[in-house]
This record gives C-alpha cells, sequence and structure tokens, in this order.
C-alpha cells in the first residue's frame, strides 16, 4: 500500500508538469462555465415568461374584480361589468383566459432537459382544453437540432474526450518513453504500477468533476446543504459513468499499442458510443416502432371540431344530455350552451385520441429501454435530467396538473352556463382562490 502512495503521489508530479493536461483541463473549466451560464441563462428566459403571463393574468382578474363592482348606471360600465359577471364570454376574449405554469426545478439551469422542447406554461379558458394545448408549434427546430449547452451536456459529451486523454497512453508512455525495462526490473509488478498511476489519474478525475459540479451549483444559487442529495445523485453517477470509460478505455490500453494508435482507438470508441451508437438506436427504433404523428392526432380533432359546428344542433345536445344529465339542456336554439356542449364533447374524444397516442410512445419507450444500455450517454442524459426534474416524465405531470385545473374551473363555469346564471363577486372571489393555487 505504501509502494501504491509513492506512485500515485510522483504520478501527480508528472501530471502537474503536463502543460498539455493543464491547457485540457482549463478547456473544460472555461465550457464548464460557459454551460452554467448558459443554462442559467435559458431557465431566466422562461422565469420571465412565466412572470409575464402571471403579471398579465393578475392584471386580467383585477380588472374583473373592478369591473364587477362599477356602477351600472352610467352607461359605458354596462359592458365592462357584463364582461365581468358573464361566464358564456369564454373564448371571445370577453372573460378571462387562465395560465398554468410549469416553474423551473431548482436543477434546471444544470440540465435543461426537455423543457426547451415542452412549453413552460399554458394560457386556456374552459373551452376545448386538448384543442387548445395541442395545436400550436412547441419549439424551435434549430433550437432542437443545435441542442443545449448546459453542464449534463459538458458532464455526458465532453468528459468523455477528458477520461480518454488521462488513460490512453497509461501503457504506451512508458514504452515510447523508454521507461519501461525499467519499470519491469523493479521489485514492484508493472501491472501495480500501472494500476497506482491509473488510479492516480481516477482520483484526479473525481476532483475535476466535484469541482466543475460544485461550481455549478454554487453559481446558480442552488443550496448544497437543502440539495445535498440531488448533489451526491449526479456526482456518483457522473463518476459512475466516467469509470465505465475508463474500462473501455483500459481495454484499449491492454492491446499495447502506440500513443497514436490508442488516442484514435478511443476516440473511435468516443464518436461510436456518443453519436453513432444513439443514431442507430434511433433509426433502428422508428422503423420497427414508428413513433405517431401529433399532426395525425391534430389533423383529427379539427375534423371532429369542423363535424360538430357541421352537424344540427340537436345531435349534440343529445349527445351531451346523454353524458352529463346534470346539466341537461332542452332549448336547442341556445347558442352559448350548445357551442360548450360541442367543446366538451370535443375534448373527451381528443382526449381518448390523445391518450392513444401516449399509450404508443409508451411502447415505443419500453423498446427503447432494452436497447438503451447500448447508448450510455443518452442513458446518462437521461438520468440527469430525471433528478433535474425536467425529463419527459416531469412535463406529463405538469400536464395532469393542467388538465385538474381545467376541470375545476368547468365545475365553476358549466354550472352557470348551463343555468344562465351570472358570476357575483363570491364566484369570482373563489376562481381567485384557484389562481393562487
Amino acid at each position: 500500500m505504501k509502494k501504491i502512495g509513492h506512485i500515485i503521489y510522483f504520478e501527480y508530479k508528472a501530471l502537474l508538469r503536463n502543460n498539455i493536461l493543464k491547457l485540457l483541463v482549463l478547456t473544460i473549466l472555461g465550457v464548464s462555465l460557459y454551460g452554467i451560464y448558459f443554462g442559467q441563462n435559458e431557465v431566466s428566459k422562461q422565469a420571465a415568461r412565466i412572470q409575464q403571463v402571471q403579471a398579465f393574468e393578475r392584471q386580467q382578474f383585477d380588472s374583473l374584480l373592478h369591473w364587477v363592482s362599477l356602477d351600472t348606471t352610467i352607461a359605458e360600465n354596462k359592458d365592462k361589468f357584463q364582461r365581468a359577471v358573464s361566464p358564456v364570454g369564454v373564448g371571445w376574449d370577453k372573460h378571462f383566459t387562465y395560465y398554468v405554469k410549469n416553474d423551473p426545478p431548482v436543477l434546471a439551469g444544470l440540465c435543461i432537459g426537455q423543457r426547451d422542447l415542452f412549453p413552460v406554461y399554458y394560457g386556456f379558458n374552459v373551452t376545448s382544453l386538448q384543442k387548445q394545448i395541442y395545436i400550436s408549434e412547441l419549439a424551435n427546430p434549430m433550437k432542437l437540432l443545435t441542442g443545449n449547452f448546459d453542464l449534463a451536456y459538458v458532464f455526458v459529451f465532453l468528459f468523455p474526450l477528458l477520461v480518454i486523454a488521462l488513460f490512453y497512453n497509461l501503457y504506451a508512455n512508458e514504452q515510447e518513453g523508454g521507461t519501461l525495462p525499467l519499470l519491469r526490473a523493479q521489485a514492484t509488478s508493472l501491472s501495480t504500477v500501472l494500476f497506482s498511476k491509473g488510479l492516480a489519474r481516477f482520483l484526479f478525475l473525481i476532483g475535476v468533476t466535484g469541482v466543475v459540479l460544485l461550481l455549478g451549483f454554487v453559481l446558480q444559487g442552488i443550496s448544497l446543504t437543502t440539495h445535498a442529495t440531488q448533489f451526491g445523485q449526479w456526482f456518483w453517477s457522473i463518476t459512475l459513468y466516467n469509470f465505465l470509460w475508463i474500462v473501455m478505455v483500459s481495454l484499449i490500453v491492454a492491446l499495447k499499442r502506440g500513443s497514436t494508435l490508442s488516442a484514435m482507438l478511443g476516440l473511435s470508441l468516443w464518436l461510436f458510443f456518443v453519436l453513432i451508437t444513439p443514431a442507430f438506436i434511433n433509426i433502428s427504433l422508428k422503423a420497427a416502432e414508428p413513433l405517431p404523428m401529433r399532426a395525425k392526432v391534430i389533423h383529427t380533432m379539427r375534423t371532429t371540431n369542423d363535424h360538430f359546428w357541421e352537424s344540427p344542433k340537436s345531435t349534440v345536445i343529445n349527445a351531451f344530455n346523454a353524458k352529463y344529465p346534470q346539466y341537461t339542456v332542452s332549448d336547442t336554439t341556445n347558442f352559448n350552451q350548445w357551442y360548450y356542449a360541442s367543446f366538451v364533447l370535443l375534448d373527451e374524444e381528443a382526449a381518448d385520441m390523445n391518450g392513444q397516442f401516449e399509450a404508443q410512445v409508451a411502447r415505443r419507450n419500453k423498446v427503447l429501454d432494452r436497447y438503451l444500455w447500448l447508448a450510455p450517454a443518452a442513458l446518462m442524459h437521461e438520468y440527469l435530467s430525471g433528478v433535474a426534474k425536467t425529463d419527459r416524465e416531469s412535463y406529463l405531470r405538469f400536464l395532469e396538473e393542467v388538465t385538474a385545473f381545467h376541470q375545476r374551473l368547468k365545475t365553476i363555469y358549466y354550472p352557470k352556463i348551463y343555468a344562465n346564471e351570472q358570476f357575483t363577486v363570491r364566484d369570482l372571489e373563489q376562481l381567485k382562490v384557484e389562481l393562487e393555487h
């Protein structure tokens, strides 16, 4: 053990004299700082957009509370009062647009994940939720093509290059430097020497990982005491990921080839597992389990909506009455009641179609899980985004919150609409409570 300690000590002295390694580590630190800045900047933009819509929502609601108390004996106040108390104005910009926000998780700046793909808030009224949230452009295609240069990107895609640079010449350096015969003549075995030198480099890599991750937490204002668990999850998973790359590079070292060939083989491994394998899995999966087109769902929703508008009003109302007897509608000439009934039926059909879409996606993901271990970079990024709560599962949970909120709004609006009643101040205060939650 004492011999291993001596070897590690002198190996560190050699590493510190290596100017190329110093430059590489400084480069890693530089791109890490940029990744920290980029992630924080993107999250700040998302937070700013959320604050804007929240301010707009509060402004709208303050106007409603003010309008409902206006003196209606004054002619110019009558229209504003009617907008405040009428539940049937939704959809015609006469009442209110509600917003449900998906606040950035604490670690979102370290791993943006899929928050650039899915909306961070939804604005809607009590008409068809499915139609409002799915018929829209989700993301900038160029952004999706280039990806996000956040800290997770640095750990997943660039740290393997640092591993390769540290370990590729573990044997070749001794061979090409002429020290290999001297090492073999020592009492300590060559394998022990190489193991000790590798251990020194692994500990050095752990140190760099810890420093970079610590910088990410500190510079983004993430409390280490409050989020020690997440820090540990990131640190140990990245360490394990780096160790996997060390094992792969060690297989190259075991071939006992020259440093140039070893470096080329290391880069080939990086290209294969980071770029080629994920692309091959994606192409194969598309052929075996084609991803259903969201555009098809949207087209079907639009067709169904057109069908309701073209059908006799009695057809829509009879279908609505059969499913919702508590809102029984007998007046087929009441446009507002037919209007909202058609959206309720549309939402049900759209929810069923979207459920089928998500079921197909879930089946596809199960197939993907069988082969994702062949793409360690993709697997690692998925894990980090899961810890940061910026993965697809987190978005689906947010979507459940949106649906639940929309359902609560309907329990407030629809009894008024189908009883031909207006909102009272108490009703508006109840809506305010819903907004605050």
